[in-house]
């Protein structure tokens, strides 16, 4: 996970849920003037003011040191250099359940790395649907039309990804990137290729790659400093990947094996119930850790 700016990660008085992840009212029309009969004058009136929308309640105050116990689980299982998996249990359960408020909060927390996971599934839709060529066409990529899988995946990035600079997008960059390298293993080097199954993977790949960097963004920053060396680091990061990685999959429950039938509404909604499976099943897991 490269290419995102480390953080010492949020502090405790950071909200369990963001303010600017809230869903975003509809605005009201603006309103318009009565037009008098022709010559007649309007009286100097002025239309009464809009009645004042309430203000939405302030959330509640988040539990002071609600990462304390997460950091200190992650820091130990970082200095094994990967080797105590009952720490990383616990780090990862403890960042959830307190660290966020419980699966629901850690799910809305991914706001830019689920709009992008969205992205990813309806690039698969409209694969199957319309194919590869009439796809990157209509996305105005028609010089990708014939190229490798991987470097179309890798013209798809301003596509998925959303464009700014904030750690929540720059975690969803990372993820797609880390995506499209993992695709250098794959045996199918043609986009039209890629099965149903394959597909699949891509997308549950992206939605673990997400979730791992959220987890060194808020809780990892200690563990890095701890390990002793750059051996230490990529052997807990690779921990940390195929513990978060098994979890995406043995959570997911969603049937996309026909993606090209699924509605945007659908879609959002296979995104969602993927990262609270996960987080839900990741809480569980350090439950049962002794």
């Amino acid at each position: 996970m490269g290419t995102s700016g480390r953080s010492n990660g949020p502090n405790s008085g950071t909200p369990l849920v963001p303010s600017w992840l809230a869903d975003v009212p509809a605005e009201l029309p603006p309103a318009t003037s009565p037009v008098p009969p022709e010559g007649e004058l309007l009286p100097n009136t002025q239309p009464p003011p809009p009645a004042a929308t309430p203000l939405p309640a302030m959330p509640p105050p988040p539990p002071p040191d609600r990462f304390r116990v997460a950091r200190s689980n992650f820091s130990r299982f970082a200095s094994s250099g990967g080797s105590d998996g009952r720490a990383l249990s616990r780090a990862v359960r403890d960042y959830v359940r307190s660290g966020t408020g419980g699966a629901r909060n850690a799910t809305h927390r991914m706001g830019a790395s689920r709009l992008a996971a969205r992205g990813v599934l309806g690039l698969i839709r409209d694969f199957q649907r319309n194919g590869v060529a009439a796809t990157l066409k209509r996305l105005n990529l028609g010089d990708l039309v014939g190229r490798p899988l991987e470097e179309v995946f890798a013209g798809l990035t301003d596509v998925v990804c959303r464009d700014g600079g904030s750690i929540d997008e720059g975690i969803a960059l990372d993820a797609w990137l880390e995506t499209v390298a993992d695709l250098e293993h794959s045996s199918v080097t043609d986009p039209d290729e890629l099965t149903a199954e394959q597909m699949r993977d891509v997308f549950l790949t992206f939605v673990a790659h997400t979730i791992e960097g959220r987890l060194l963004q808020d809780i990892g920053a200690n563990g890095l400093k701890v390990a002793t060396d750059l051996v230490a680091i990529e052997a807990f990061e690779a921990q940390l990947r195929d513990y978060i990685r098994r979890s995406v999959r043995d959570s997911f429950a969603s049937d996309i094996s026909t993606p090209a039938s699924l509605t945007d509404r659908q879609i959002q909604e296979i995104v969602d119930r993927t990262y609270q499976d996960a987080w839900e099943l990741l809480v569980a897991w350090g439950d049962a850790t002794r």
